[in-house]
């Protein structure tokens, strides 16, 4: 077994990087980032070709939405390598975040080069393609998300907008069905099935789901519009 020698200048002894990344780890998990980015600035400076404290470290600047500095660790951590799926993930995630859509693409992927299920770099391969709006390849990538997790709330809802952005509004509101049944208090998805509803021009089937969107979020101030609009139009429907 190898020891350190204890320093004769300042009588420290040098810290273990891998063990300062398990602790910064443990903090992320419990969602103490500013915490861990202490631990994980100790492992850089233990050992400054430690890919694992820059990852980390992204991880916790990205939660605490300073994404461009997260960006930049997470560089770090693929330049030192191995470029593990896990990081090109969260690469692209905050490339998304950036507005940086494309460049974000490549990033999902190299995680799926490595691994086809992972869902994360599905489902926001999704959110890139959506936001340069590609909404059938961003569908087609939901899909994938929930051939992995079909419980998954947040791609039921976010296929159907896609759909809807396609006009496909029948497959939109059966997309927002099976997210209510797993979810049934997003007013989002209320909001965005009576807009599909409305489409389909059944009214009063919308101006129910603008109701529901604002008995869950009082301040939903696009269902309070919507809701406002249909009850003018059933109004007059009713004088007819």
């Amino acid at each position: 077994m190898v020891f350190f020698e204890r320093s004769k200048k300042t009588g420290d002894v040098p810290e273990d990087a891998r063990s300062l990344v398990a602790k910064g780890d443990e903090c992320n998990n419990r969602g103490e980032f500013a915490v861990a980015l202490t631990w994980f600035d100790r492992a850089i400076g233990s050992d400054p070709h430690t890919a694992r404290a820059y990852a980390g470290k992204g991880f916790a600047l990205r939660n605490l939405g300073r994404d461009k500095e997260a960006l930049a660790c997470y560089n770090k951590a693929l330049e030192l390598g191995p470029a593990t799926k896990e990081v090109w993930q969260r690469k692209g995630a905050t490339l998304n975040a950036l507005g940086n859509h494309k460049e974000a693409l490549t990033c999902f992927d190299a995680a799926l080069q490595d691994d086809l299920l992972c869902a994360d770099a599905w489902y926001e391969k999704a959110i890139a393609y959506g936001s340069l709006g590609d909404y059938q390849r961003a569908a087609d990538c939901f899909d994938k998300v929930l051939e992995i997790t079909p419980d998954n709330a947040d791609a039921w809802f976010n296929k159907g907008r896609a759909l809807g952005k396609l006009e496909q509004f029948l497959t939109a509101i059966e997309c927002f069905d099976h997210g209510l049944t797993l979810r049934p208090n997003n007013a989002d998805a209320w909001y965005y099935k009576g807009i599909s509803l409305v489409h389909l021009h059944k009214i009063p089937e919308a101006y129910t789901c603008f109701e529901k969107a604002v008995k869950i979020n009082p301040g939903h101030q696009k269902a309070l519009a919507a809701r406002k609009e249909l009850t003018a139009i059933l109004d007059r429907l009713r004088k007819r």
